[in-house]
C-alpha cells in the first residue's frame, strides 16, 4: 500500500487477514506496530516506484493523493500488479474541465468550472483549484488580485462556489455495476480540529439524504462503472444543497471517508475493493443502499460514527508520556481504537500539521461531547492544557 498516509486502508487490510507492507509519508508509530512501514522521507511521489520494484508483493493499491500522477501510476503498474483502476480510467475522472460535461450531459449537477479566470468578479462567488490539490490543499478562494496571480502561478483552474454540506460517498464498483456504501459528512475547514480553510479534518457518518439525492447518487454510480469503467473502492466529493447532489470531485481509490463507512455498515472495505477488482462475488448486507446505515442492525443505525484529524495549534514534542498514552487508545479493533496515525516518539510537529486522529462513536445525541472529551484529553497531555 503506498500514498501519502495508508494506515487507515492498511488497518483495514490487516483486519481482512491479509499481509501488508507499507510506503508513505508519515510511517506512523501504531501502523508500525502492526506491519512494515517505510518512510519516505524524499523524493515523494516519485520515489514510491523505486520502494515498490524493491518489494515483492502480490499486489499493490494506492491512498490519496496519488491519483493525481496518472504516469507514476503507469509506471508502478508495469513493476507490480495494480489492484485498482487504471491509469486510463484514472486520468478520465480527474481532469475537472474534461468531467464538467460528462456528468451535466447525464442530468446530474457539477459546478460551472472555466480554465482562465481574468475576467472572473473578485467577489469570493469563485474558487482556484490546482490540478493536483488534495484533502483541501490547494484550494482558495477568489477574492482579490492577490489570489488570482496565485492561480496564475500555480496554473489552477477555476470552479464557481456553491453553497451546501460538504459530503462524500463512498461507492463499491465492478463489472457487474455499482453500489454506494455510504455516505458521510465531510469536515471542511473544522476550527475544533485546527484545519486550515478548506482543509479535509474529518468525517461523520451516517448522513441521511433525501430520495431525490438518493436518485441522483444512483444514476452517478451507473456513471462510475459503465462509463468510465471504474473497479473496486472510489470516493466522490459532493456539496448537498437541499435536493440536489453537486458533483465536486472523483477519486478513484480508498478515500478519507471509506474508514468511517466501513464501521457503520460493517463490511471490511479494503476486501470488498480486492475482491471488486479480481470479479470475485462479494457479500453485501441488504441494508446497504443510500440512505441509510446498513449493516449492523437497528442499534448501529442510531449511531453515529466519526473521525476528527487535529493539526497543531503550535509546535508540538511527541514525549514519551504523550506518545506511550495515544499508543494505548490505539488498536485494529474499530471498536476498540479511539486514536490513531499516532507520531513517532521524539517527532516534533510543526504548527498546522497533523497530529493525530481522534474516532468517536456514541448515539447522534452524545457524539458532540464524546469526540471533544476526547479532544481535550489530547490537548491536555499533548499542550498541557487543562
Amino acid at each position: 500500500m503506498v500514498g501519502a498516509s495508508v494506515r487507515a486502508a492498511a488497518f483495514s487490510a490487516l483486519r481482512a487477514g491479509y499481509d501488508v507492507v507499507t510506503a508513505d509519508l508519515f510511517a506512523d508509530a501504531d501502523l508500525r506496530a502492526h506491519c512494515d512501514a517505510t518512510r519516505i522521507e524524499a523524493g515523494y511521489p516519485e520515489a514510491l516506484a523505486d520502494w515498490l520494484a524493491a518489494t515483492e508483493c502480490d499486489g499493490w493499491l494506492f491512498t490519496g493523493a496519488l491519483e493525481n500522477h496518472h504516469e507514476l501510476i503507469n509506471a508502478m503498474a508495469k513493476l507490480r500488479p495494480l489492484v485498482g483502476c487504471s491509469a486510463g480510467a484514472i486520468r478520465a475522472t480527474r481532469n475537472p474541465l474534461l468531467l464538467q460535461p460528462v456528468i451535466q450531459a447525464a442530468g446530474l449537477a457539477f459546478p460551472e468550472t472555466i480554465e482562465a479566470g481574468d475576467k472572473l468578479p473578485l467577489d469570493r462567488s469563485w474558487l482556484c483549484k490546482t490540478y493536483r490539490s488534495a484533502n483541501g490543499s490547494g484550494v482558495w478562494l477568489l477574492d482579490g488580485v492577490e489570489a488570482r496571480e496565485r492561480a496564475t502561478e500555480a496554473g489552477a483552474y477555476f470552479q464557481r462556489f456553491v453553497g451546501g454540506t460538504s459530503a462524500a460517498a463512498v461507492y463499491l464498483c465492478s463489472r457487474q455495476g455499482s453500489t454506494l456504501l455510504g455516505i458521510t459528512h465531510q469536515l471542511v475547514g473544522d476550527a475544533v480540529a485546527g484545519a486550515k480553510p478548506w482543509h479535509y479534518a474529518g468525517s461523520v457518518g451516517p448522513l441521511r439524504i433525501s430520495d431525490a439525492v438518493a436518485a441522483q447518487l444512483a444514476k452517478l454510480g451507473e456513471l462510475l462503472s459503465e462509463r468510465f469503467k471504474l473497479t473496486g473502492i472510489v470516493g466522490v466529493d459532493l456539496v448537498i444543497e437541499r435536493d440536489k447532489a453537486w458533483i465536486i470531485e472523483i477519486n478513484p481509490r480508498y478515500s478519507a471517508s471509506a474508514e468511517v463507512v466501513e464501521r457503520v455498515i460493517g463490511v471490511n472495505v479494503v476486501d470488498a475493493h480486492v475482491k471488486a477488482c479480481a470479479n470475485e462475488p462479494i457479500e453485501l448486507p441488504a441494508s446497504v443502499r443510500p440512505g441509510r446505515s446498513g449493516g449492523k442492525g437497528e442499534e448501529a443505525a442510531t449511531r453515529t460514527h466519526g473521525k476528527l484529524i487535529l493539526y497543531a495549534k503550535r509546535d508540538a514534542l511527541v514525549d514519551e508520556e504523550f506518545h506511550a498514552w495515544a499508543m494505548s487508545h490505539s488498536s485494529l479493533d474499530p471498536e476498540a481504537c479511539r486514536l490513531a496515525d499516532i507520531p513517532a516518539l521524539g517527532e516534533l510537529i510543526s504548527a498546522g500539521h497533523p497530529i493525530l486522529t481522534a474516532f468517536a462513536a456514541a448515539p447522534a445525541t452524545k457524539y458532540d461531547s464524546e469526540l471533544k472529551r476526547l479532544v481535550q484529553q489530547v490537548n491536555a497531555r499533548l499542550y498541557g492544557e487543562e
